[in-house]
């Protein structure tokens, strides 16, 4: 199987980060079909020479949409004059994070319903567990008594067809 070719692509950089609305410049950077996000945004990185793990690469087509930043952008038209818009953001640049605040009440009380349900199991389970032995005695008792009362009735069935002789074939003279 080829080894995918190198196709250039094309980016119009708007530095978001530094508070710039236009792309002052445009770069091109060689793209294999086959790359992976990880693999152009480290490429990019490097072209750009940004080393912050605080910045984000957001790329956009000419309509402005959101599109991947993998290697399946070289099959999208591209060139000098119609590049991709790369903005480069910090984090949570365009929006303000809230404080992680988790309301835990109603969490914490089926938490404590569920730990008192799980500790009432295991209680009942131990205290079946001292009746065990003498509940299995008892269940095998029922079982021998039962057995012993189905072989007596066979034993007397037996017994019974024993006695009887044969005495012919037919009791009554046939009528034919």
């Amino acid at each position: 199987m080829a080894e995918p070719a190198l196709k250039t692509v094309w980016f119009a950089v708007k530095r978001l980060d530094l508070n710039e609305n236009e792309a002052k410049e445009v770069i091109s950077m060689f793209v294999k079909e086959d790359d992976k996000v990880s693999d152009v945004t480290q490429n990019l990185f490097s072209k750009l020479q940004l080393n912050s793990n605080e910045l984000i690469l957001r790329l956009r087509n000419e309509k402005g949409s959101l599109i991947p930043l993998n290697g399946k952008i070289v099959n999208l038209a591209n060139s000098n004059h119609r590049a991709f818009t790369l903005e480069v953001v910090r984090r949570f640049q365009s929006v303000q994070p809230k404080p992680n605040s988790l309301e835990l009440t109603q969490y914490a009380e089926s938490l404590k319903n569920k730990l008192m349900d799980i500790q009432e199991r295991i209680s009942d389970v131990e205290a079946s567990m001292e009746n065990m032995h003498k509940r299995r005695k008892e269940k095998i008792s029922q079982e021998i008594s039962k057995i012993d009362s189905t072989v007596s009735f066979l034993k007397k069935r037996l017994e019974e067809s024993e006695t009887i002789e044969w005495r012919g074939m037919f009791v009554k003279n046939p009528l034919w």
